[in-house]
């Protein structure tokens, strides 16, 4: 995937992430696509419709098919949703958002797969982001993280906690919370995926419920901050019991998906098993243990808010790990 050259202009045009400009699309895919495209929603507490939209050839019987899920659940994490759009719009035209004709046999896609990719896990969080991207011109990686998360409201400057269900009327919070969590009622907030209490989870569960996915490619971006590396793929927690069949696929899968970054002229660092410990690794034991070992699962991290990755190198990432996703589970 060549690096393109572009402007303020075709930045806005093309860095999809806000949940105005994706429902515009939305409203255009639904012509452009006419039966092979299905949208479900899930009402978040706070009124944003959290989307699902499926592409496939409905004619085709679901035994024949494989089900992939793409998703992003975190609001400051903006180029996982502008790399999906891109590759819906794809799918949908045969042409990329700045009118190139698409590298993939969409047709073959579409008759051999069931896509569903949920662009904004979080509207709520994202409406409240300052910017469309992050790019390192504006803010430190520390003042990054306190918009990300909050603010400690008795150490200035320094990030919030991170947890993954709070109530603000039992600890003190900070003012304004995070963008990284949703709220699901008037006092209580999650971080998404962290938490089945989420509309990025319970919409998960919503279209599980009709395709039965057998992958799930999930998306995020990372500051890697005193590292060089722009790209990772990370596996399961290693002590999450998993099939030693879906263990295999996962390994090949992220190491192709590695290779196509490096062949873009991406740096790379080798895929390796999700690294938390403590309480965070418990609270990806309880939302992901179930999923991860019944579905094929590997997660994404793009670098974020830094001047060595622009905007569109991060959407390139993002796309070439949709893209190789989909050559893989199609062998084309």
């Amino acid at each position: 995937m060549a690096i393109r050259n572009w402007g303020v202009l075709i930045m806005e045009h093309v860095f999809i992430s806000k949940q105005d400009q994706l429902e515009k699309k939305l409203e255009q895919w639904k012509e452009q696509a006419g039966s092979n495209i299905k949208i479900d929603v899930q009402k978040s507490f706070s009124g944003h419709n959290v989307y699902a939209i499926t592409l496939t050839d409905f004619s085709v019987r679901r035994e024949e098919q494989t089900a992939l899920y793409v998703a992003q659940p975190h609001a400051h994490e903006p180029a996982t949703t502008a790399g999906m759009v891109d590759v819906i719009e794809q799918l949908v035209t045969g042409k990329d958002l700045l009118g190139n004709p698409t590298t993939i046999d969409r047709h073959k896609v579409l008759s051999q797969m069931i896509l569903t990719f949920n662009p904004i896990g979080n509207p709520y969080g994202r409406e409240n982001a300052p910017y469309l991207y992050w790019d390192g011109s504006e803010v430190t990686n520390e003042q990054f993280w306190c918009i990300m998360r909050g603010e400690e409201p008795d150490a200035p400057g320094k990030m919030w906690d991170r947890l993954d269900i709070f109530d603000t009327r039992e600890i003190k919070v900070p003012d304004p919370i995070g963008i990284v969590y949703e709220p699901i009622d008037e006092f209580r907030y999650v971080e998404p995926n962290r938490s089945q209490l989420s509309s990025f989870f319970k919409l998960f569960h919503q279209m599980d419920k009709q395709f039965q996915y057998q992958y799930w490619l999930d998306l995020h971006q990372t500051e890697f901050a005193r590292s060089a590396s722009q790209c990772l793929v990370m596996l399961p927690l290693d002590d999450v019991r998993i099939d030693k069949q879906i263990k295999d696929e996962n390994e090949a899968w992220a190491g192709q998906i590695s290779q196509a970054w490096q062949e873009e002229g991406f740096r790379v660092t080798p895929p390796f098993p999700l690294p938390y410990v403590g309480q965070q690794a418990e609270y990806i034991r309880k939302n992901w243990g179930e999923i991860d070992r019944r579905i094929n699962r590997i997660t994404i991290e793009v670098k974020n808010n830094a001047a060595d990755t622009p905007p569109r190198r991060q959407m390139d990432a993002i796309e070439s790990s949709i893209l190789k996703t989909l050559r893989r589970l199609t062998n084309s």
